[in-house]
């Protein structure tokens, strides 16, 4: 049991990140259901402190990649070490850090990839995009559960942009003519707190309650903000819907 101190705490967005994956692991396992999947990824991706996240993940089992994580294990949460190393190896830690992460990097097994039509999925995707390129522009991009697909602007001039992979790494393999007018759109308008709880609901907003996520496309909208069009699928039976960057539901589409 998590004591008050450590319950206080605020969560950070890779706490709520964690949390989401696991709930996703206990969707998939069956300890949820799809309905109370999304009222918890809500909760998580709205968790203020670690007290939320224990709140929405008490009663679940844990899949073992999480089992260290600090929304598992009270004794890795408190204040950030930063605050309580010695400047000795503060310094040390400037010297020698980057060959230090390079080797553990090296060493950790690569995590799997978090699925990107989730929240949690979406907020890791963006943050390794921006790590990878710098920026958060793209010209569209398609979000599957294993992998995502992105056309980018690598010279504003020319007409054909860059087709890139991202599996967890990313790829860039071939070049593709630009679709006539598609726009360049920044992904950090994306307000992924609001987005999250609409893709963990998508099956129940477009009528397929047992469907998933097939895809979901981000492309410049009129306002020259980022549109989601989430696709839902149950075999036969589709449907889809439109929001905002900031999670406003902009047209449904259920089956017809």
């Amino acid at each position: 049991m998590a004591d008050a101190r450590s319950q206080g705490l605020r969560a950070r967005d890779t706490d709520r990140v964690d949390a989401c994956t696991l709930l996703d692991a206990a969707r998939e396992s069956g300890e949820l259901t799809a309905v109370e999947h999304s009222e918890r990824t809500a909760k998580a991706m709205s968790a203020t402190t670690f007290g939320d996240l224990d709140a929405v993940l008490s009663d679940l089992q844990i899949p073992r990649n999480l089992v260290n994580s600090a929304v598992v294990r009270p004794n890795r949460r408190g204040p950030s070490t930063r605050w309580r190393v010695a400047a000795a190896i503060v310094v040390a830690a400037a010297l020698l850090g980057a060959f230090a992460g390079c080797v553990s990097r090296t060493a950790a097994p690569k995590p799997a990839l978090p699925d990107p039509t989730t929240g949690p999925g979406l907020a890791s995707f963006v943050t390794a995009y921006k790590d990878h390129f710098g920026d958060t522009k793209a010209d569209q991009v398609l979000l599957y559960p294993d992998y995502v697909l992105i056309e980018r602007r690598q010279n504003p001039a020319a007409p054909r942009d860059a087709h890139i992979r991202y599996d967890g790494t990313f790829h860039s393999y071939d070049d593709v003519a630009r679709s006539p007018g598609t726009d360049i759109f920044d992904m950090s308008a994306l307000d992924i707190r609001k987005v999250a709880p609409l893709l963990a609901g998508a099956p129940q907003s477009v009528g397929v309650p047992n469907g998933r996520i097939s895809h979901v496309e981000l492309a410049r909208g009129a306002d020259g903000n980022p549109e989601v069009s989430v696709y839902v699928a149950d075999g036969s039976v589709s449907g889809w819907f439109k929001m905002t960057a900031k999670g406003e539901p902009m047209a449904v589409y259920p089956p017809s």
